[in-house]
């Protein structure tokens, strides 16, 4: 049975050029030579920020909170197959796209995750007729592509209601709009502009999983970087005209820049104090633009149960966003793994749920299939973003309430010496690894001009 999902439809999204790693190899400007520059997080953005600017001569020190380095770039191997806490996919691997050069430097194991490969489920449990699938389907690319563009106002959910004001209380039409928008942006259909989203790029081809882990880059970026984990940064001083002082709860560091590369939700959380505080513009964008959630759920079984060459199992429950997505590990790995995903609302309740009570709530949608089939869970990993108090979330997405300008005020950078990025400082690729990235390259370079002036 097939379903065409959104980076299919996306095909004709433009490409943009950026800069190649193998670019800073051997750079031979030294104009940073003597200048000192402190990045806040090690998350990929702060990580090819600190690396463009070494290259230049700089003096760099990543100061990172968490006892790890990546950020929402975390592989767990316990499972004894990778678990990715945060990024999962390279989305759209074209040679365009920067992570798939990293991921070839990194000599990565690449696994095409074929989205025709799957299986529907209702609410009762049973597979849903390919008549009733393509229904759904048609439902919503007639809203997603027809019904939406750049001048629709409110939210997509209005946007449905407005193609049909009881559409909604299907629970297909909720299945499908969580598993394919909330899953992409990151956000409650009722909260996620559907103006804005006309805005966000995607680079074509398949998506992909790291076979041997998503860390693989990682490590590739941090290497001969100076990183200090488990440094909390509580303030930011920029009052002085000669120099910044980055505070920890242990020491202080004088720089001449600071490149804050934290996540958004960080930045809501007013954690770090800026003195002077940021500016009032830049305050409300923090403020307005919208933080989600997603959670995962890693089930590992003494015995399988299902399909090994299924690729994705999808269900549909009563409440929007619980457990729409099931990803086989089956189909890239030898483990008898199942991996479900939780969106949207439903996920900032998943976030806060107990192992055992999370476990339970997964095990009953695919007890709802399965039945008795379903046998005893060996190991268990699990996400909550929501609770990390050092990201809060998982990735940011365009608020109703939004304009194009809240993500250029979030990437704005300040007199010249502090300076930002992150996935949340650019629209165009928002909520993704490879945008993360090259907001990294954009602020160092920042970094760079502002030494000549």
């Amino acid at each position: 049975m097939k379903i065409s999902r959104r980076y299919a439809l996306k095909s004709f999204f433009s490409l943009i050029s950026y800069i190649s790693l193998s670019n800073f190899s051997l750079a031979k400007n030294q104009s940073l030579i003597g200048k000192d520059v402190i990045i806040i997080g090690a998350g990929i953005s702060g990580l090819i920020a600190a690396s463009t600017l070494i290259q230049k001569g700089a003096n760099v020190i990543i100061l990172e909170a968490k006892n790890y380095i990546g950020g929402r770039i975390r592989t767990d191997r316990s499972l004894g197959s990778p678990f990715e806490y945060g990024a999962g996919w390279i989305h759209g691997p074209s040679h365009d796209n920067p992570i798939r050069n990293l991921a070839n430097r990194s000599n990565s194991s690449l696994f095409i995750t074929e989205d025709d490969s799957c299986e529907l489920f209702n609410l009762s449990g049973n597979e849903i007729d390919e008549k009733v699938w393509d229904k759904i389907e048609k439902v919503w690319e007639e809203i997603t592509y027809n019904e939406i563009d750049r001048n629709t106002k409110g939210s997509i959910l209005d946007a449905i209601y407005e193609y049909d004001s009881n559409i909604w209380n299907d629970p297909n039409i909720r299945w499908v709009f969580s598993a394919y928008e909330e899953f992409d942006y990151g956000g409650p259909i009722h909260e996620i502009s559907a103006g804005l989203i006309q805005d966000m790029s995607s680079f074509p081809t398949d998506d992909v999983i790291f076979k041997d882990g998503y860390d693989k880059i990682i490590n590739l970026l941090a290497k001969n970087l100076k990183i200090k984990t488990n440094s909390i940064v509580k303030s930011v001083n920029y009052m002085s005209k000669n120099n910044i002082i980055v505070s920890t709860k242990s020491k202080n560091y004088e720089c001449d820049y600071v490149i804050c590369s934290v996540p958004l939700g960080v930045l809501k959380s007013n954690s770090i104090e800026f003195n002077p505080a940021l500016p009032n513009y830049k305050q409300d964008s923090i403020e307005k633009v919208g933080f989600g959630t997603v959670s995962k759920l890693a089930l590992k079984f003494t015995d399988q149960f299902w399909n090994s060459d299924v690729q994705y199992y999808y269900t549909v429950a009563k409440e929007t966003g619980r457990w729409p997505i099931w990803m086989n590990y089956r189909t890239f790995s030898k483990k008898k793994i199942l991996m479900g995903l939780c969106f949207g609302d439903y996920a900032k309740k998943a976030d806060l749920l107990t192992t055992e009570e999370l476990t339970e709530d997964g095990l009953k949608v695919l007890t709802n299939i399965w039945e008795d089939d379903v046998g005893k869970v060996q190991n268990v990993l699990r996400t909550s973003w929501l609770s990390d108090p050092f990201t809060r979330g998982a990735y940011s997405f365009p608020r109703v309430d939004n304009s194009k300008e809240d993500f250029e005020n979030l990437a704005e950078s300040i007199d010249n010496k502090l300076f930002f990025c992150g996935e949340h400082t650019y629209l165009k690729y928002l909520a993704t690894t490879h945008g993360a990235f090259l907001t990294g390259i954009r602020a160092a370079n920042e970094v760079i001009k502002a030494t000549k002036n």
